[in-house]
């Protein structure tokens, strides 16, 4: 049996619900449980869905974050155990989103996004802007490798460290050029949109199969009946989890 067959493949459509829902569910709870439930569903879809590895890195860095949080919980009375807290706290927040937005750029490729978009029956304007962007995001990391590479040959190494200790330095050995980069890519992908046909009007195809299965249905059902049940209780005015 193949690698990819023993993973499920769920509709961009789905994925993109599901980063939608979780996003919002994940700010309608306060406690470090309730989060933990967001992350651990979060990994339990993106491990099916074929990005084990990645779930068990995110999951590890949340365990990071939580435990450093509590840490600096007991001696918030000192400015850099304050920071500290404050800033494991908005990492954590943002580790179910990061987790499905990387799941949803590894395992779904610009043909079924894009077929995906044309089915929801969306402005072609947004159409062509989002595939664009969906596009530069793989490509922009294969640049920063790029750069990166280019500046550990030259003996400029990038690190927090190198931030804090030659933040000019850095800026202008990494950042311009990144910045550049970006733009440049932008214009690229762009035209080659353009020359693809991504703006033409008429119907377009895709060789691969974009439709909703049985997991989309199951996963999406669980996900909006999450959501559902913790907006009632917060119109009903009831102790949020």
């Amino acid at each position: 049996m193949k690698q990819s067959e023993r993973f499920l493949k769920f509709d961009p459509r789905t994925k993109l619900l599901l980063l939608l829902e979780l996003d919002v569910l994940l700010f309608l709870g306060r406690s470090l449980f309730y989060e933990t439930a967001v992350l651990l569903f979060c990994g339990i879809v993106v491990t099916i869905g074929g990005k084990p590895e990645t779930a068990l890195k995110y999951l590890a860095v949340f365990g990071i974050m939580a435990a450093v949080q509590q840490i600096a919980d007991k001696r918030t009375e000192q400015f850099f155990f304050f920071l500290l807290y404050f800033l494991c706290v908005c990492v954590r927040k943002l580790l179910p989103c990061l987790m499905l937005g990387k799941w949803l750029i590894d395992t779904t490729p610009v043909s079924a996004y894009t077929a995906a978009m044309w089915k929801m029956k969306l402005p072609r304007s947004v159409i062509v802007t989002s595939s664009v962007i969906f596009r530069c995001f793989p490509t922009i990391r294969e640049e920063w490798n790029a750069i990166r590479n280019a500046m550990k040959l030259r003996g400029i190494g990038i690190s927090l460290r190198a931030v804090l200790c030659s933040p000019l330095k850095t800026m202008e050995y990494v950042f311009v050029p990144m910045f550049i980069s970006v733009l440049n890519i932008s214009d690229e992908l762009a035209a080659a949109a353009c020359c693809r046909g991504l703006d033409d009007p008429c119907q377009h195809t895709c060789m691969e199969p974009v439709q909703f299965r049985i997991c989309d249905y199951l996963v999406t059902a669980a996900a909006t009946g999450w959501l559902a049940v913790m907006c009632m209780l917060h119109l009903k005015g009831g102790v949020s989890p």
